[in-house]
């Protein structure tokens, strides 16, 4: 006898995703079900009116000139400034993720490293042999079968 398939909507998760939670924080589980029992013109007829909302609330957020501070930055040069390493250093993983840490271990990065030191039509020309190896082993097998 086969087990009953079970749900993946109800098995919890190792860790609670922040973007998740934060979303979900932010849902108005009413407003929706009031909106699912209106016909579609009446759903229009709200988002329109929401929308007329929102665009006059944001109209007065408004202004006309950016404030004095903080200063705009100007573009990073991630491969010399060392202010875009600080930055990206200072954002931390809120937590590590199985999955990507599963996959990692099989990744060669030697390889990774390789491809990007050649320019771009190494890179095409590197793919196209790829492809037309590809394609005569279907050829190949095409001819086996028969």
């Amino acid at each position: 006898m086969s087990e009953p398939e079970i749900d993946p909507a109800s098995i919890p998760l190792l860790f609670p995703d922040p973007v998740i939670e934060f979303y979900l924080a932010k849902i108005d589980r009413a407003t929706i079900r009031e909106r699912l029992k209106m016909s579609v013109d009446e759903r229009l007829e709200a988002l329109q009116k929401q929308g007329n909302a929102d665009a006059a609330a944001q109209k007065a957020l408004v202004r006309e000139e950016s404030p004095p501070w903080p200063p705009k930055k100007g573009t990073i040069n991630m491969g010399v400034d060392p202010a875009w390493f600080a930055e990206a250093r200072a954002v931390p993983l809120l937590v590590p993720d199985p999955v990507i840490e599963a996959y990692l271990e099989d990744v060669d990065r030697s390889l990774i490293r390789q491809a990007l030191r050649l320019s771009v039509p190494e890179r095409f020309e590197r793919f196209n042999r790829l492809v037309r190896g590809a394609h005569a082993l279907r050829r190949a097998s095409k001819n086996d079968r028969r």
